[in-house]
């Protein structure tokens, strides 16, 4: 579904703010689900898990509160930035669906599927901090190298729409690509220049939804504004892409 694009409304409210609620109310309606992820299953902890350069922000401010940016440092160098890099947000995929536009496969760009540099003992060492693209992963059956995760169809719609809201907030300046190359970007002083080349986050411009996958994602959107007292990002998407 598709109406006039929505913007980004100035506001008051951090944007960091902003993600930790969005992160809250995905983790609640997710519980929903009998999954059978547990501490140690990594089989989708890979390189190619992408995020906003304000949730590389968060990360950052994870590690330094340990005191380990050194330990970061030690990480990231473990991944040489461009080798391996997505050619469009989920933002720029779904704008070219609404608008009928096709896609090549060197669109897509390349990924790397090599173990993510923050696995130790195939835990994840920066879990509280993680990404959107960690959160979602979720399959209801186990799954391992040589069998795929399996999702509910309202569950992938819903990771889509919260990835591409999740976009739409840092998309006043904001950039996307890998979580090592947004890191790189944003810690190492030698790689700065790296952000120049990345995809800058773009704003929703529409959802890609059936109609009964729209009434869920219509009360979670609802349930994000309902969280702030002024009309923020949330509210702007509900009137612009929702049905009334």
């Amino acid at each position: 579904m598709k109406q006039q694009q929505a913007g980004v409304p100035v506001s008051r409210i951090p944007k960091k703010k902003v993600l930790h609620a969005v992160y809250r109310v995905y983790s609640r309606w997710v519980e929903s689900f009998p999954l059978a992820c547990h501490m140690g299953c990594s089989a989708c902890c890979t390189r190619s898990v992408t995020m906003t350069s304000l949730e590389g922000e968060m990360i950052l401010d994870f590690v330094k509160g340990k005191g380990g940016e050194k330990w970061l440092r030690e990480k990231l160098a473990l991944v040489v930035p461009e080798q391996s890099r997505p050619g469009i947000s989920t933002n720029m995929f779904a704008e070219a669906c609404l608008n009928h536009r096709e896609l090549d496969g060197e669109t897509f760009g390349c990924w790397d599927f090599a173990p993510c540099v923050f696995l130790e003992e195939q835990i994840c060492t920066i879990y509280e901090a993680r990404p959107f693209g960690c959160r979602s992963f979720g399959s209801l059956a186990q799954c391992a190298a040589d069998r795929e995760a399996e999702m509910a169809p309202i569950h992938l719609a819903v990771n889509t729409v919260f990835t591409q809201v999740i976009e739409h907030i840092d998309s006043d300046g904001g950039y996307w690509s890998t979580m090592t190359d947004i890191l790189h970007s944003l810690a190492d002083s030698e790689s700065r220049h790296l952000k120049k080349l990345l995809q800058p986050a773009r704003p929703v411009p529409g959802f890609l939804l059936e109609p009964r996958e729209a009434k869920v994602v219509q009360v979670l959107l609802q349930q994000l504004s309902e969280g702030f007292s002024e009309k923020v990002i949330f509210g702007d998407l509900i009137d612009n892409f929702m049905p009334i």
